[in-house]
């Protein structure tokens, strides 16, 4: 832990140079994406953590992680020695970041510096509201703190042919929809990763699991352009661009774009969510904040991509047959294998299966208590041993060329004789739980209208009867060789924008309640959805993943 102290020292120093007392950071990139590059976890460095939800606030003497249920296990021992509290996010009794922020500038003002590039505009207005001012932590100060940063990824772009609809048709729905609905000289300003991806037929590797590539689009009534790091582009990619209607820009070249056609008179537009708080500031009065369609276009697979996932999801489904077939077999021959093991087994049954890519997340393969940790991976070459009797739970994805998949799994693994009769006994009842609320929303028919926050009540039925219930959400959508999390659509008690919006047939989402024991167990059972019509004008899902469910700790 002395690393980490050494690093908040020289983030105070930091601070000291640039006026502020405070400063406040998030795991997040210029484009607000949910994977970053390592590039971008300048959170990480500073405080040791791992998790994927990480809020930071460091002052002239102390220093606080906030991050939600899924980590406060994981959090406790990563922080501890560190001098760093630990702020549970979603406890009653913990302070929110705003209210925290509210609080300790009314006993002494707060000039808080924050990555400005990397910070949510929306987050932006919040905190103004919370402290006496907000200055920009720039990049030559990041610099100052992260010796050795590591580089930015920039990887070859490749035709992603599955999308049964052309880039050029895309944007041309897109170019329609603006002038439709705006006035005027006016721009769109695309800054999501996955937007792009989907809009250009194009995939990449620049994030690790995701198959995007940093990226800005602009796209007005007539033309389109899109900025890359054109130093990987290769004349086929070239082409496929041009053919679609791209102009083609450098990747840095976005900014002095932005202030050449506002001084033109051109009214930019874009999302407040996907805008980050130092593009807005290069045009403050010149943005016209709106919910432009390309993330919920991107949601409504058409027939010919579902007929092509189902195809993938077949041969998923049977690798991670094959997977836990081959794993009991080894293990019934006396073989010592870890939770590391399972996942480097699992991933040659993929990498067998043709149009494969590589995996949408790293392996969750855990035992017993490690799967009370939502998001436990285990290390490299650290993983528990996998010894019987012993609950294993495995939750993993992958990419292939007609699709993303992500699958949950729990297998008790040896003879349930040997496990404590009373913890067995515990055990089917949660097992039993989630298992029919899973079976619930899969099973559900409803109106059209109906929302992921409606869909989440019947979910969690099953699991409040018996006294329980999880953290995370119920589902989340999953693009088509794209972001294995994808919103809309999304199935959680939280209201937001994912979780309001009504389900439409042709969505994929995912099917994953859960619930975690801390020092005993977690289960979660895990399906991929297809929204679909039945009949009488109702909508429903059909099942997509095709691995079997292990029966043995249901109860009779």
């Amino acid at each position: 832990m002395t690393e980490v102290k050494n690093r908040l020292s020289a983030l105070r120093q930091a601070l000291k140079s640039l006026g502020a007392n405070a400063f406040y950071g998030a795991l997040s990139d210029a484009h607000l994406s949910e994977y970053i590059q390592k590039h971008d976890q300048f959170v990480t460095f500073l405080m040791g953590f791992t998790g994927s939800n990480a809020q930071i606030i460091v002052t002239e003497t102390e220093a606080f992680l906030w991050t939600d249920s899924r980590y406060w296990e994981q959090a406790e021992g990563e922080l501890r020695g560190s001098g760093i509290t630990l702020m549970r996010e979603g406890d009653k009794a913990v302070l929110k970041v705003t209210d925290w922020l509210k609080e300790k500038n009314s006993q002494s003002p707060l000039t808080l510096a924050v990555p400005l590039e990397t910070f949510p505009l929306k987050r932006y207005r919040e905190f103004k509201e919370c402290v006496s001012q907000v200055i920009d932590f720039p990049e030559k100060s990041i610099a100052s703190v992260w010796d050795g940063r590591p580089e930015k990824t920039i990887n070859s772009l490749y035709i992603h042919y599955a999308s049964s609809v052309s880039a050029s048709d895309k944007l041309k729905r897109l170019q329609d929809w603006i002038s439709q609905n705006s006035a005027g000289k006016s721009a769109l300003l695309l800054t999501k990763l996955d937007d792009i991806a989907w809009l250009t037929n194009l995939r990449g590797s620049d994030i690790e699991f995701n198959p995007v590539f940093l990226s800005w689009a602009l796209v007005t009534q007539k033309d389109a352009t899109i900025f890359l790091h054109q130093a990987i582009l290769t004349e086929a990619i070239k082409e496929h661009l041009k053919t679609a209607g791209w102009e083609i820009a450098d990747y840095s070249e976005l900014d002095q774009t932005l202030i050449s056609i506002k001084e033109a008179g051109v009214k930019l537009l874009a999302r407040e969510d996907d805008l980050n708080a130092k593009l807005y500031s290069l045009a403050e009065n010149d943005w016209q904040l709106i919910k432009h369609p390309v993330a919920l276009w991107k949601s409504i697979k058409t027939p010919e991509e579902i007929a092509g996932l189902r195809e993938v999801m077949k041969a998923d489904g049977k690798a991670i047959d094959d997977f836990i077939e081959e794993l009991k077999a080894r293990l019934a021959k006396g073989e010592c294998l870890t939770e590391n093991d399972a996942a480097a087994i699992l991933h040659e049954k993929r990498a067998a299966i043709s149009g494969f890519i590589g995996e949408s997340f790293g392996t969750i393969a855990a035992i017993d208590a490690n799967a009370a940790l939502p998001h436990y991976e285990p290390k490299e070459g650290k993983g528990a041993l996998i010894t019987a009797p012993c609950v294993l739970l495995v939750d993993s994805g992958a990419h292939y060329d007609k699709g993303t998949t992500d699958t949950t799994r729990v297998w008790f693994l040896g003879n349930p004789a040997d496990f404590p009769k009373e913890k067995l006994k515990e055990l089917k009842r949660d097992y039993t739980a989630v298992y029919r609320a899973m079976k619930a929303l899969s099973g559900a028919t409803f109106k059209p209208g109906t929302t992921g926050v409606d869909l989440d009540r019947i979910a969690r039925g099953p699991i409040h009867a018996i006294g329980a219930d999880f953290g995370h959400g119920t589902g989340h959508g999953i693009g088509l060789t794209l972001n294995v999390h994808e919103t809309p659509p999304t199935i959680s008690p939280r209201e937001h924008e994912g979780s309001l919006t009504a389900f439409r047939p042709g969505m994929i989402v995912s099917d994953e309640p859960g619930i975690y024991r801390p020092g005993l167990w977690g289960i979660r059972i895990e399906n991929m959805l297809c929204c679909v019509e039945k009949e009488d004008g109702l909508l429903g899902f059909e099942t997509l993943t095709k691995c079997a469910i292990d029966k043995t700790l249901l109860e009779e």
